[in-house]
């Protein structure tokens, strides 16, 4: 039995590996990929939601629609993570992060 989980497991990050954004963060490719994922994703989130709106499907298409749906939320939070870190890497940050200064971390000269 953990063996054939352990097969699921790998058959399941191998369906996720497109996900991945393979680009360094600090490579001007970054942006390229990270659009091209987060567009894909976006696009599929939104199809699978008029699918679940549109049609009559049996309960069991609803729970795998669903299930995609969850998906298609933690690849996105990935990718926003990654974006958030290479904005960061750049030197922007959010409006809604709180940066905090010590004295310590301010060097003045008298």
């Amino acid at each position: 039995m953990k063996g054939s989980l352990d097969v699921q497991l790998l058959e399941e990050l191998s369906n996720l590996e497109y996900y991945i954004v393979k680009t360094p963060i600090n490579s001007k490719d970054f942006w390229r990929e990270w659009q091209e994922k987060f567009s894909r994703v976006y696009m599929a989130k939104v199809a699978a939601k008029k699918l679940l709106k549109g049609k009559k499907m049996s309960y069991d298409d609803i729970s795998k629609y669903k299930a995609i749906l969850a998906v298609y939320e933690d690849i996105l939070y990935y990718l926003e993570i990654l974006k958030t870190l290479a904005l960061q890497v750049r030197g922007v940050y959010s409006a809604g992060q709180d940066l905090e200064f010590d004295d310590e971390d301010i060097d003045i000269d008298f």
